[in-house]
């Protein structure tokens, strides 16, 4: 059975499906293989890089949303369906852990270790944790202060001009509570699945960088941000070179 860490699942499920979706067993068992299918064709068409000029978008930029989503149904493909059977765990297991008094540490280079980083691309929060510079809890303590700092959907529809305030009202005083807004609104009627997809994508872009928040705990330094990113980016680049050369 393979064992998968909830939060690769999460990262998975939001980069095909949008953050009003939450990763869970029954989730990945009401999924479809036509519904995956469905959304990665999506997510693949509105980032392919070909359609840069097009759109006037940066290329790079979206290369690396296509890859992501490329990534993320592959990630996803083998557990729709019920032909492969898994378990999620909450937290990923590592043989090292460094302690939270070692995240206070001035100095970076004491706290990091590439030991036991896992032999493929990883998310820049992902790297710290099984860097051994953060806690487990640290990363998800990150996560939610990340998300609970993302533009709202019901701002960026009215910035955006695709609702009033007075849709947005209506949208939130609905008497259901059950629904996500972005839901909600299509039922009434006031937004297109394809909107949504459009706002989700923006929230997404306009979220904090997940180090500000280090930064802002005394975790990290400013400079320990530039040395960590660099790394990131370096073996992200060499998990990708090595799957070319298979």
């Amino acid at each position: 059975m393979n064992i998968l860490s909830i939060l690769e699942i999460s990262e998975a499920c939001e980069v095909l499906f949008g953050s009003e979706v939450e990763a869970s067993i029954e989730f990945l068992k009401y999924l479809q293989p036509s519904g995956l299918r469905s959304a990665y064709r999506k997510k693949a068409l509105e980032t392919h890089p070909d359609r840069s000029a097009t759109i006037q978008k940066d290329k790079a930029a979206m290369s690396n949303r296509f890859i992501e989503a490329t990534l993320a149904y592959e990630k996803l493909r083998p557990l729709v369906g019920g032909k492969t059977p898994f378990r999620l765990e909450t937290c990923p297991k590592r043989t090292t852990y460094h302690k939270k008094t070692t995240e206070q540490q001035n100095g970076f280079s004491h706290s990091f270790s590439n030991r036991n980083i896992p032999k493929r691309k990883l998310l820049i929060g992902q790297f710290l944790y099984y860097s051994g510079v953060i806690s487990w809890q640290t990363l998800i303590d990150a996560i939610v202060w990340q998300r609970r700092h993302r533009p709202l959907i019901g701002e960026i529809a009215l910035d955006w001009r695709m609702l009033t305030n007075k849709e947005v009202q209506r949208v939130l005083n609905w008497k259901s509570t059950s629904e996500k807004f972005g839901e909600r609104a299509i039922r009434l009627g006031y937004l297109s699945r394809f909107e949504l997809m459009a706002l989700l994508g923006k929230q997404r872009r306009l979220r904090y960088p997940i180090g500000e928040y280090f930064v802002q705990q005394g975790i990290l330094h400013p400079k320990d941000i530039e040395i960590i990113v660099e790394k990131h980016r370096t073996h992200n680049h060499n998990m990708a070179r090595g799957k070319k050369g298979h």
